[in-house]
């Protein structure tokens, strides 16, 4: 559906084919809606929707709170790790919590808003054949089987992903069964009463003398809710629900009345396709990667995935891209899908399991003190997985075909912490604007040349023009100039639609081949110059 809104935003329609019936009810494991997805959702222009949208009840507040169990200690607490009152410097928009039902509805919202995209519910891709004009879909629907034919497919079918598994013969590349997990999606009107050793908040973790591994998150209102477990313990069946609630009464530290809506097993793992461009057919979501939940970044990678696809297919359409565009796509994800990858895998290797002490649920002064001890472990061992930008802001395209680097060095990505780079790649620098708005905001539908000196554009643009290439030009003035110059280090910045760097430099030479490389029509060469 992401995709779809960028394309129609380009001007370029498509066809979703989703198996589900409208009325389906679907219970994701998603939740949080990261930074950097929010920047892509205040792109498409549905930022503040989302937020709308949110079903939770106010009186839960947007933390993570780590408790012995719901009627026992506290042990830490992480204020507002889901939510932000204020702006952050460092990005156009803040994360939301707000459950799938919110995001979808989201995003079918802003669909049927756009006149571009055909959404058809109740259809299911069979089988599809390419050729070199385009791919012919073979679909059954409410009225039968129909063909429709199109320049590109793009599988976005799951985790299960027929379509890559058994069309594309596709196999994941990676880890397999990190963990053995379970889900319970949960109607529990009288939880809320249950809440004595934090705030009701947006998720709390068990660490007791069980070791469960266990959470539980908020859905809707204060009566639904979502209970998760990674790893399950070996003597549990997650698709027992009798012996899973009682895990759950356990936690909580009561028995409460409690209707399971849907819910079972389902492993973790850490893998990727080992490429997602095959033809025409692309790879995106789940059928591309699978990524440990611990961290929330399973749909914010393919959200991802979307923007860094949108502008190239639409540039392929448009017919001012290049061949390289489509490989440039796999080269690109999958690298940010290592990087996000590997930091979940060690969100994942340390929970309750590893950190909870004996005597932890302890009363009086002996038991605080284990509980302290816990508590400074969590802070140094997980903080990362809820309140660090170095996953969501930090990584970068460093062996893309399609950006032009300036042999400027830099230190590895960092999972943890986010350091702003202009370099070729990497996510532009963001910078509020003395108007309010973000730098951002006045990135359009293709390249953006920043311009913070007198650069001649004329050729850029010239060049551009000519190609059907659609560049926009901001030269912002001061004092935010001298602001943005400390960021990108250099006079003349482009960046894509997706607000990756493409290209930095102190003058603009050779336009032709600058062109060339960031649309997909030469690879970049080794050759730098200074």
């Amino acid at each position: 559906m992401a995709l779809a809104i960028d394309l129609a935003q380009r001007g370029v329609a498509s066809v979703v084919f989703e198996s589900r019936a409208e009325g389906d009810r679907f219970s994701a494991r998603t939740n949080m809606t990261n930074v950097r997805s929010m920047e892509h959702f205040r792109r498409w222009g549905i930022a503040d929707a989302l937020r709308e949208n949110d079903p939770v009840s106010p009186r839960i507040q947007r933390d993570v709170a780590f408790v012995t169990r719901l009627n026992g200690h506290l042990i830490q607490h992480f204020p507002r790790a889901y939510e932000w009152s204020e702006r952050l410097p460092v990005a156009s928009e803040v994360a939301e919590w707000a459950p799938n039902e919110a995001i979808e509805k989201t995003l079918r919202a802003r669909a049927a808003e756009l006149p571009l995209i055909d959404v058809r519910f109740g259809h299911e891709v069979e089988s599809f054949e390419q050729d070199d004009d385009g791919v012919t879909v073979h679909v059954t629907g409410p009225d039968g089987p129909r063909t429709f034919r199109g320049s590109y497919l793009v599988a976005a079918d799951g985790s299960r992903s027929r379509l890559r598994g058994r069309i594309l013969n596709v196999r994941l590349e990676g880890k397999a069964n990190l963990a053995r997990s379970f889900l319970w999606h949960l109607r529990a009107p009288g939880l809320a009463e249950h809440w004595k050793a934090s705030p009701m908040v947006s998720m709390t973790l068990f660490y007791n003398e069980d070791r469960s591994c266990d959470s539980l998150v908020p859905q809707s209102g204060e009566d639904q809710w979502a209970y998760f477990c990674s790893p399950v313990p070996d003597h549990i069946d997650g698709d027992d629900w009798e012996a899973c609630r009682d895990m759950l009464f356990r936690a909580v530290g009561a028995e409460f009345e409690v209707e399971p809506l849907e819910g079972g097993t389902f492993i973790t793992h850490s893998m990727q396709a080992p490429r997602y461009d095959f033809g025409r057919v692309l790879l995106a979501g789940d059928a591309a990667h699978l990524v440990s939940p611990m961290g929330g970044f399973g749909m914010n990678i393919g959200i991802g995935d979307a923007a860094d696809l949108g502008w190239k297919l639409g540039a392929l359409v448009q017919g001012w891209g290049g061949p390289l565009l489509l490989a440039s796509y796999s080269i690109e994800r999958g690298e940010a899908a290592r990087f996000i990858l590997d930091g979940c895998e060690r969100n994942q290797a340390v929970g309750a399991s590893q950190l909870v002490r004996d005597g932890i649920e302890d009363p009086g002064p002996r038991g605080d003190a284990v509980r302290a001890e816990v508590a400074e472990d969590i802070r140094v061992q997980k903080a990362r997985q809820f309140k660090r930008m170095g996953g969501q802001l930090g990584y970068r395209y460093s062996s893309s075909p399609i950006i032009l680097r300036d042999g400027v060095e830099e230190p590895a990505a960092d999972f943890e912490d986010y350091v702003p780079s202009a370099a070729p790649g990497n996510r532009a620098p963001h910078h509020w604007l003395k108007d309010g708005s973000s730098l951002y905001d006045h990135i359009g539908q293709g390249f953006t040349l920043l311009v913070l000196d007198d650069i001649e554009t004329g050729p850029l643009r010239r060049a551009a023009a000519a190609r059907g290439v659609p560049l926009d030009v901001v030269a912002p003035g001061e004092p935010d100039r001298a602001a943005l110059h400390d960021l990108y280090l250099a006079p003349a910045t482009l960046l894509r639609s997706d607000h990756h760097v493409a290209w930095r430099g102190h003058e603009l030479g050779d336009v032709d081949r600058l062109l060339d490389v960031v649309t997909g029509w030469s690879a970049w060469s080794a050759t730098v110059t200074p």
